[in-house]
């Protein structure tokens, strides 16, 4: 099997773009030189950690972040083109990541796979946003009504407020802190994104 190269610029202050070869056995992160930068060996590998994680302008990001005995990389699937466009590269990005997955796989039984956000920040921002619906829920339901509009009012309040919730939801299952504990679920956290 072949090394997968995958390219990316991460910011403005980076003169040209960097490069991380998957090999079968392990990733190589080179500079925008083209110099050999680190190289992380799958059997040092302890944990990845795969997220949907949208930033600031940049509403398609995912990210995979490689831990190993003494390094953390974090990879993601936005390059910073021209100008300071972002560009996402999931096209080549994804099957970096299964590169990646299938050599620690191969390599470390033992590493762990993971999905989601950190535990932490996950209950952090799971009780926020609880927080924020419960607000904007009570805003809406306190919202003076006319009783000539009463039902249209009552059906822009409940759409409102059932749009709201759907969202949180959606948020809270695809960004909990999950284990992979096979291919088919790194597939389907993968395909979740790629679509």
């Amino acid at each position: 099997m072949s090394a997968i190269e995958y390219r990316r610029r991460a910011s403005l202050s980076h003169e040209g773009e960097a490069v991380w070869r998957a090999h079968p056995d392990k990733l190589e992160y080179f500079g925008p030189s083209g110099a050999l930068i680190s190289t992380l060996r799958y059997r040092n590998v302890r944990r990845i950690r795969l997220d949907f994680s949208p930033a600031r302008e940049q509403d398609t990001r995912f990210i995979m972040e490689v831990t190993g005995l003494r390094s953390r990389r974090l990879i993601a699937n936005t390059h910073l083109a021209e100008g300071g466009r972002l560009e996402d590269r999931s096209e080549a990005f994804f099957p970096f990541v299964r590169q990646v997955a299938s050599g620690v796989w191969k390599e470390n039984p033992n590493a762990e796979f993971v999905a989601g956000e950190p535990p932490a920040i996950y209950w952090l921002l799971l009780g926020i946003n609880t927080a924020v619906f419960l607000a904007l829920m009570a805003l809406t339901l306190s919202l003076p009504v006319l009783p000539q509009n009463a039902p249209l009012a009552a059906l822009l309040k409940a759409s409102l407020i059932v749009f709201s919730l759907g969202l949180m939801l959606s948020w809270a299952i695809h960004a909990r802190p999950r284990r992979l504990r096979s291919r088919r679920d790194l597939e389907h956290v993968l395909s979740a994104r790629s679509d």
